[in-house]
């Protein structure tokens, strides 16, 4: 079964992790909203815990009071996270996502 999570705040400027895939769950963010009075550079990244590797989706320059939605369904093994980084403060988020049993744990008795 599935269970509908949002996560909403402010991003760090140094990185905020967003959603992380749960113990014996996988997730599937598809949306992520961004938005700042100012203008920043927005970097999104996906931790892989598997590989232990980090890989940046994108990162893109962005005027006073741009809005960036992103609905690309991202998807998360557990232990995998997103996370995404401004280079200003104050720029605000919003990502809902799923949480869903991960067939590959589930176990019958």
């Amino acid at each position: 079964m599935s269970q509908s999570f949002s996560n909403q705040g402010t991003l760090s400027t140094s990185g905020t992790v967003l959603h992380t895939g749960p113990e014996n769950n996988i997730s599937e963010l598809y949306s992520m909203r961004f938005n700042n009075p100012a203008a920043y550079t927005l970097t999104v990244s996906k931790y892989t815990a598997s590989t232990t590797v980090t890989t940046q989706v994108y990162s893109i320059n962005l005027s006073a009071g741009d809005t960036v939605t992103d609905t690309f369904k991202y998807h998360l093994d557990e232990g995998d996270y997103i996370t995404a980084t401004s280079s200003v403060a104050g720029t605000t988020f919003i990502v809902e996502g799923s949480d869903l049993p991960n067939v590959n744990v589930i176990r019958c008795k």
